[in-house]
């Protein structure tokens, strides 16, 4: 079936739906769904761990620790943590916690970060740039939240922002085609202290900590194909749509995916065991906390469409194929459960129908695809998705049910909203029978007490009593840090809500528990919120005429210039001032794009100044 065809289907669809779809009344003003992306993408910001700032807690000075933590105040580092991350001298600093803890667990993080960037490359008119990657409009301000304003653009979208950190952090886990780093932390060892990140890392490693050297890392050389499998899909489609804005970077993205496919090739297929966790109220689980099950065939797919998509190199669409008989099963596909970190099909399902007809597999795809929304997600009455995963993290379900449903839009050509997707993003941000948000900080009801370690900046360790929990500040408005984005478990009981910092299952959420989400707000807010876009991809990047495209615009440091095909000419590249004096220039050939270095320029605005042969081309940035 061809995408001309796709769009035909689409066409019909949207005639015979058109009297639901009209019903369809938003429950919010535009600027509430801006918000609600605003604050769920930078929730990420607030799970980082290692050098990069954590808006979170990067003021936190640590001045009331518990004494019965083994702080060692020399090793506290201000708005810091897990600096010791390393297997031997290889780092392996930064990346995202979990939930509200402090593990990295593969299992959730690579699944999340390509559920991002996925999100992203399907719907990117829908996410803004309201912020800069180091957040130092509102830690300079004071003010963090939406009404403040005071975010600074730096003419990334922040989703790209926030995943950056993710996929800076994957370059690293993908040491070599042997060997892939799936975890950092020990689920058991983290959970015996409450306290914030940066409090952690400066108490013993037998706590969660690393004041006495590193924490446990945990590597494999095979059977992690799943998670593998992710990075690399993760990490070709940062090379397509990070390209306009760091061409280097894009390109180191693109290496290491390719260098994660022959870990997926060249070892052991499999699922890893990860480190071992004792028997417990969670009993034993794949990874310690988390499990996939043996299924990863669907991830290979993924991955392979991916760089297929990002080189255009025919082999990853032969081995696409190759992998996708399970589609020729409807017991194979037909899961009965719902996308989540352990079940993917949904993905793969996209990834392969999105090609059109440049699969044989294509119309079947979308066949598959149209089965999950149209059968296995479609409740029986009324439009709110609740095809249940289990009773923890309940939320996540329905939330990552809508994505799919956006996705399948596109694939159709349904230009307008569906309301299976409105009803449950709805539901989730405060359109129930209480009037009550999930997302920590958004509307008038939402809970103040979420299982979020580092959200209450508290160091005062046990909670076993009602007296020591009582010690924490309540994430209300008199609290500024109050918006911050977590989508809790929460419940499907129309709004009712046991809002208590111990009740894990409703109160603890996740960056997979966001991601679904923020999916969904993407494809909420290209509709209404949409961001006039320039070339986003490798595939369209490189045009036939001459041109000076600049990125970052406003500029803090590096400043590229990209010339929009390949120059095999000597090109001249000049910035000049608004007195008219040539402050930079730089001459280069053979290359498409150019660097400049302009952290030594002052504030101002500046002429970019291109010189190809005879012809000449200007534009025009702000140095911050």
């Amino acid at each position: 079936m061809s995408k001309l065809k796709y769009s035909v289907l689409g066409f019909l669809c949207s005639i015979m739906c058109s009297s639901a779809y009209a019903q369809v009344d938003l429950s919010f003003s535009n600027e509430q769904y801006q918000k609600a992306l605003w604050m769920t993408t930078r929730f990420y910001g607030a799970q980082r761990m290692g050098e990069g700032v954590n808006w979170l807690v990067a003021t936190h000075e640590a001045n009331d620790v518990s004494n019965e933590i083994q702080f060692d105040r020399s090793k506290f580092v201000k708005g810091k943590s897990y600096l010791k991350d390393a297997d031997g001298d290889y780092d392996l600093t930064g990346g995202w916690f979990d939930c509200g803890d402090f593990v990295l667990f593969g299992q959730t993080f690579f699944y999340s970060a390509y559920m991002l960037l996925l999100g992203y490359s399907a719907f990117p008119e829908g996410y803004p740039d309201f912020y800069s990657e180091d957040y130092h409009g509102y830690i300079d301000a004071d003010d963090y939240t939406w009404e403040g304003k005071k975010g600074e653009p730096d003419g990334i979208p922040d989703i790209l922002n926030e995943v950056k950190y993710a996929t800076d952090y994957i370059m690293k886990a993908v040491r070599d085609n042997q060997t892939f780093y799936f975890q950092k932390g020990h689920g058991d060892q983290d959970h015996k202290v409450w306290c914030t990140s940066t409090v952690k890392s400066a108490i013993p490693a037998s706590l969660g900590g690393e004041s006495d050297g590193p924490r446990p890392i945990y590597k494999v050389s095979g059977k992690a194909t799943a998670m593998a499998s992710q990075a690399s899909a993760a990490l070709a489609v940062m090379a397509r749509v990070y390209a306009k804005y760091d061409p280097d970077y894009a390109a180191a993205c693109l290496e290491k995916a390719k260098v994660a496919c022959e870990f997926v090739e060249k070892t052991e297929k499999g699922t890893t065991v990860g480190e071992p966790r004792g028997q417990s109220m969670w009993g034993m689980y794949i990874g310690g906390y988390y499990g996939v099950g043996d299924r990863y065939v669907h991830d290979m797919v993924t991955m392979y469409v991916e760089l297929y998509k990002t080189t255009k190199d025919p082999e990853y669409l032969r081995k696409t194929e190759e992998n996708c008989s399970w589609m020729d099963d409807k017991d194979e596909y037909n899961y009965d459960y719902t996308l989540c970190y352990d079940h993917r099909e949904d993905l793969a399902a996209y990834a392969v129908a999105s090609l059109g007809d440049e699969s044989t597999y294509g119309a079947k795809a979308l066949e598959i695809l149209g089965f999950y929304v149209n059968s296995m997600y479609k409740p029986t009455s009324g439009y709110m998705l609740n095809k249940k995963g289990d009773s923890w993290g309940a939320l996540r379900y329905p939330a990552n049910q809508a994505f799919v449903y956006a996705l399948y839009d596109k694939l159709m050509g349904v230009e307008t909203f569906n309301p299976y997707t409105i009803a449950s993003i709805e539901y989730i941000l405060g359109r129930n029978g209480q009037n009550f948000s999930y997302v920590v900080g958004f509307g008038d009801k939402y809970p103040v007490w979420p299982h979020h370690r580092n959200a209450y900046r508290s160091d005062i360790n046990d909670l076993n009593t009602k007296e020591e929990a009582a010690k924490l500040p309540a994430l209300d408005k008199n609290n500024k840090f109050y918006q911050l984005g977590y989508l809790v478990g929460g419940s499907l009981d129309d709004g009712n809500y046991s809002d208590d910092v111990k009740s894990y299952s409703g109160t603890e959420g996740g960056i997979d528990y966001n991601a679904g989400l923020v999916g969904a707000l993407g494809y909420i807010n290209a509709k209404l919120n949409p961001i006039p876009q320039e070339e986003t991809s490798v595939e369209t990047f490189e045009r036939e005429e001459i041109s000076c495209v600049l990125s970052p615009n406003p500029v803090q440091d590096r400043l590229n210039v990209h010339f929009g095909k390949l120059l095999n000419e000597q090109v001249t590249v000049e910035v000049i001032d608004a007195l008219g004096c040539v402050r930079l220039s730089k001459v280069v050939s053979g290359q498409s794009y150019c660097g400049l270095d302009c952290g030594g320029l002052e504030k101002g605005i500046y002429i970019v100044r291109v010189i190809a042969g005879s012809e000449t081309f200007t534009n025009q940035f702000i140095k911050k």
